[in-house]
């Protein structure tokens, strides 16, 4: 049901092909997550993101991100955070300070499907008011090898931004497609590479398409 409604609201946020405007980005994460003690059922995950465009020529975003979970099932778990970034538009920065809440499920083995739902309040440089935003992601992972560690990955993740002011409208907001593959590289440490679609609606009804190599690292403690 949540995926069938994923597909629908990306679709009706299609626009027009001439409504869009392509680049090429790169972005990158490091994520080093852990238990607070041993049996504990409390959680903790530090993720470091950095971001171009361009290509990989000019840096677009940096940011640092904590999160604190807890177990409430064996699949299930809800977490609060806060992160830090900063933009680099053509002119001048953004700061942005960024509370989290989130909601997450995982369930199945071969293939294991992942639910995870946030809600953000953001503070961002320019913006007199708080950006209430709310992202629900929809991730699939199945093995590809019996030997190796080897995964395939799909996911697809919608933001909708949920209050609105004078700098931003109420509704859709962006879509994340990757597709990759995963591998296992220790015990504790594994590399994801693949490729990310962004679909972003800017000004004037514009859309923006981002084509995106996505890299990612998690190392568990």
């Amino acid at each position: 049901m949540i995926l069938a409604i994923v597909i629908a609201a990306v679709g009706a946020a299609v626009p027009a092909a001439g409504q869009v405007e392509a680049d090429v980005r790169v972005w990158t994460a490091a994520s080093v997550q852990g238990r607070l003690g041993a049996g504990s059922p409390w959680h903790w995950a530090s993720d470091s993101l950095v971001r171009t465009r361009d290509g990989a020529g000019t840096l677009d975003f940096l940011a640092e991100r904590v999160i604190i979970t807890r177990d409430l099932t064996p699949r299930a778990s809800v977490g609060i955070g806060y992160a830090f970034g900063a933009g680099f538009p053509d002119a001048g920065s953004l700061r942005e300070h960024r509370l989290v809440q989130q909601y997450a499920w995982s369930g199945g083995a071969r293939p294991r499907v992942s639910l995870k739902s946030r809600m953000e309040e953001r503070f961002v440089t320019g913006y007199a008011a708080m950006r209430l935003r709310l992202r629900q992601q929809v991730r699939v992972t199945w093995p590809l090898a019996k030997m190796g560690g080897l995964q395939g990955v799909v996911s697809d993740e919608v933001f909708l931004q949920v209050n609105a002011s004078a700098r931003a409208t109420r509704g859709f907001e962006s879509n994340r497609f990757f597709v990759g593959v995963g591998r296992r590289v220790t015990g504790r440490t594994v590399f994801e590479i693949g490729y990310m679609n962004v679909l972003s609606r800017g000004a004037a009804r514009l859309f923006q398409q981002s084509h995106i190599m996505s890299a990612t690292w998690v190392v568990s403690m």
